[in-house]
């Protein structure tokens, strides 16, 4: 069989928030409709003409359970139109652009929507499932952290936080470079933000206001 070529033909994001900062009233599905909208419209690509959608999400839960879908439907693509969500951890929207050229490579489908959402700041506290067999009575509860549970080793039982310091120590990547790479890191980041760069692929994000 003789694949097809693959092709990005348009991006879109939208600006980077700080944790509980300005996009913490909008949910995931609405931050990936946003970036969907802009970038079917800068490849002057209607929303019935997509195929497939497959996008990354790792935290899933709440609304995010399946925020593909509904970040999907709300960027006006058909509800005929499949979608996929992928759960590969940090790497879930890239694994999702991955399996989107492979649909187009196969001869599968033509055109693929695909990339990651996330709002790490939406992630609930939740009780354990014991809460909703055996009811709560007398005593304490704990809750269970959304980021903590999401984002936390199942097999070792520790914060990926914990993994980049086991990583730098095994392969010895003092404080002092990390700090360095950082640092220059952060300059040129600064620099592209202040000379425009990055305007081109970001697009604006309606932020629900408080009355005052």
């Amino acid at each position: 069989m003789e694949l097809q070529e693959a092709v990005i033909v348009s991006g879109a994001r939208t600006p980077v928030g700080r944790f509980g900062g300005a996009f913490k009233d909008v949910p995931a599905p609405d931050l990936g409709a946003t970036a969907i909208k802009a970038a079917l419209e800068r490849a002057g690509i209607t929303a019935d003409m997509v195929d497939e959608v497959v996008l990354g999400n790792a935290l899933q839960a709440t609304e995010a359970g399946y925020a593909a879908r509904l970040a999907s439907l709300r960027a006006g693509v058909p509800e005929e139109v499949p979608t996929i969500a992928i759960n590969r951890q940090c790497s879930s929207g890239l694994e999702a652009i991955n399996m989107a050229a492979q649909l187009v490579r196969t001869g599968e489908v033509d055109i693929v929507v695909a990339g990651g959402i996330e709002n790490m700041s939406q992630s609930p506290f939740m009780l354990g499932y014991q809460a909703r067999f055996d009811g709560l009575r007398m005593g304490d509860v704990n809750l269970v952290d959304g980021l903590t549970d999401g984002l936390g080793c199942p097999v070792n039982r520790y914060h990926m936080g914990v993994t980049a310091e086991n990583v730098a120590e095994r392969f010895g990547v003092s404080r002092e470079d990390q700090d360095e790479l950082a640092l220059i890191s952060h300059t040129r980041a600064a620099s592209a933000v202040a000379s425009g760069r990055f305007k081109g692929q970001i697009t604006s994000v309606e932020v629900p206001q408080r009355r005052a």
